[in-house]
């Protein structure tokens, strides 16, 4: 009998060990938040997801036009501000559903041309930016991931409630001060 017990004594250990170990890791994994790759890439909100309408009463035909020479110059400046990209695409919507009210469709259509083609390129820009700041976060090249940041901010500056934003702005301040103390 004696013999049995000192098999088993190391048995029981082992187990227990195990046992132990793997209550440590479901603690920890339980706490541990989903990962900054899998919020970057797949929990980001579609930057047009709502539709606009005309909302002049008036001659909806100028309220169109000057939609659309607003949304123009918007356009015109998205290479240097994301947001104005955002506007711009808003104010295409506002134009073309206003030209649809008013019966023209020739101007309806143009419109519609150069908003699908602002959309596309402000959602490649928005695909890069994420796909960027995922790898800058996995280099710890915490200024490019900084910039990207920022970047991703000015192009869901309208989406302030949404869960990804609000990550944003949580991370950008630790994204921060590891960038200030690398350099």
């Amino acid at each position: 009998m004696t013999e049995w017990l000192q098999i088993r004594r190391p048995g029981v250990i082992l187990v227990l060990s195990a046992c132990a170990l793997v209550a440590v890791a479901v603690v920890l994994l339980a706490r541990t938040h989903p990962s900054e790759r899998k919020r970057a890439v797949d929990d980001y909100p579609e930057l047009f997801a709502e539709e606009v309408l005309c909302r002049h009463r008036g001659d909806v035909l100028a309220h169109g036009r000057k939609a659309e020479e607003l949304a123009r110059l918007r356009a015109d400046r998205y290479p240097y501000d994301p947001g104005d990209g955002i506007r711009a695409v808003h104010r295409y919507q506002e134009a073309e559903a206003c030209y649809r009210s008013a019966g023209a469709d020739s101007a309806a259509s143009r419109v519609r041309q150069a908003r699908i083609a602002l959309t596309v390129r402000v959602n490649t820009d928005y695909a890069a930016a994420r796909l960027n700041l995922v790898n800058a976060l996995e280099r710890e090249r915490w200024s490019a991931a900084l910039g990207e940041i920022h970047r991703l901010l000015l192009l869901t500056k309208h989406l302030r409630r949404h869960e990804y934003v609000e990550w944003l702005n949580r991370t950008i301040g630790r994204v921060a001060a590891k960038a200030s103390t690398s350099s």
